[in-house]
């Protein structure tokens, strides 16, 4: 119903068993809601600036409570925000968000305690890093409610020259959407996350050769031993004068490494397993006399490993620690050790392989293997992989092992061939009768 808005026609619009609105003639958006109960409202409405015709509607105050000039006044100022592209419903919504702490940054925390249990202690330590680092310094004060696909897509974008990093942002923050979403805090089929495309991950291999294992061992032994300067920090050069005042002059000097640290890097070099697997293992799950070893929880499940004699004999030699059930322990009583990045960075500066990773030593386990003539399915059990596609990633080693197995035997037979002296003997397969 249109009208000119007046006490008279106000009071003279009956209530009826659904929502009446009656809207004014004279100030576009401006009108009243009458509910079934008869309670009598000011509302304005309007198409949102910006959006594909959204529309809002926002109340502006009781009918009674609020004279017809002072409700079309209000409607007046809000009318003005629209046309200076505003959108008051949609910042009145953002500021009760914020005043009943349903930010970001709130909504991130009920969802981190929702996921105890569910999910295992790492991924829910992985969740927080990428929460405090990296989405919560731009989106934590922004009301749950209110975020859009350009947040999104800015965040996203904020970490293009990190692209694993960006797509596990963006994954994080999907994640925490769907479920405000199941919460009440947003509203159903709201999460824009699917629109954005995801970066392009360049899968990176960085394969260790014979040599650069062997600069490796003599880094650690000499950490072990001697002990080595720590890698250079990347930072402004301290003044002269901050060095006499703050720096002591045994700063720099090696002091010998922690002996455990040496010996999980020294064992994620024989086993390939991946660094969390290696410093949560527990004497309870290693059998030193059958070399096998049950990882009750890893990436993929529980898993059963077989190990090398190298290994085993590493962990022969460790000292056992009677306060600590765990076969690498740290400095926190009855806790196992957590960081050995420090120790791999020096290390790896120590050997001229700063482009190493941690991780790589996993990848060069495999490749020695393959190299080795092992099958991909052996590689995989032995790496922990549930699935087969994920050791087939090394499939091209098997090629070059097949290859250079081929120039070797092809090799002697041309030799054969040619009246020249066999470099490798061959011994001819026969057959006999019994």
């Amino acid at each position: 119903m249109i009208a000119k808005l007046t006490k008279r026609t106000i009071d003279a619009t009956p209530a009826a068993t659904s929502d009446v609105f009656l809207w004014d003639s004279a100030l576009k958006g401006f009108g009243v809601k009458i509910t079934p109960k008869n309670r009598r409202v000011f509302v304005f409405q309007y198409w949102a600036p910006n959006l594909n015709r959204v529309r809002r509607r926002m109340t502006i105050g009781p009918y009674g409570a609020l004279t017809v000039d002072q409700a079309r006044e209000a409607a007046q100022r809000l009318q003005g925000r629209v046309a200076n592209r505003e959108d008051p419903a949609s910042e009145l919504s953002a500021s009760r968000a914020a005043a009943r702490d349903e930010t970001v940054s709130a909504i991130s925390e009920e969802f981190l305690t929702d996921s105890e249990g569910k999910i295992k202690a790492s991924t829910a330590a992985g969740y927080k890093w990428l929460f405090d680092k990296a989405i919560l310094p731009t989106l934590g004060r922004k009301p749950i409610a209110q975020v859009t696909l350009k947040d999104v897509a800015a965040l996203h974008s904020k970490h293009k020259s990190r692209p694993y990093l960006a797509n596990r942002v963006l994954a994080l923050v999907s994640s925490l959407l769907s479920w405000s979403e199941t919460r009440g805090y947003r509203a159903r089929g709201s999460n824009p996350c699917a629109d954005i495309a995801r970066y392009p991950e360049a899968e990176r291999e960085r394969f260790l050769t014979v040599d650069e294992v062997a600069r490796l061992g003599a880094a650690l032994t000499k950490a072990e031993k001697e002990g080595i300067p720590p890698a250079p920090e990347k930072r402004e050069k301290p003044t002269s004068k901050e060095k006499a005042k703050h720096r002591p002059k045994s700063a720099d000097k090696p002091v010998p490494a922690d002996p455990f640290a040496v010996a999980a890097i020294r064992f994620l070099l024989l086993t390939g397993w991946r660094r969390n697997e290696a410093l949560t293992l527990r004497w309870a799950d290693v059998d030193l006399e059958r070399g096998t070893a049950t990882l009750p929880s890893t990436k993929t499940g529980r898993s059963h490993r077989a190990l090398g004699a190298p290994a085993v004999a590493l962990l022969a030699e460790l000292e056992r620690m009677a306060d600590s059930p765990y076969v690498f322990p740290g400095r926190v009583t009855g806790g196992h050790l957590s960081d050995i990045q420090r120790l791999w960075t020096a290390v790896r500066h120590a050997a001229n392989l700063s482009d190493v990773r941690l991780h790589d030593l996993r990848h060069g386990w495999a490749s020695f293997a393959i190299g080795g003539g092992y099958s991909l399915y052996l590689t995989g059990k032995l790496l922990g992989h549930s699935r087969s596609e994920t050791t087939a990633r090394y499939a091209h080693l098997a090629d070059d092992a097949r290859k250079a197995m081929a120039d070797n035997v092809s090799s002697v037979i041309d030799a054969a061939l040619r009246g020249k002296k066999r470099s490798t003997p061959v011994v001819p397969i026969t057959s006999r009768r019994a």
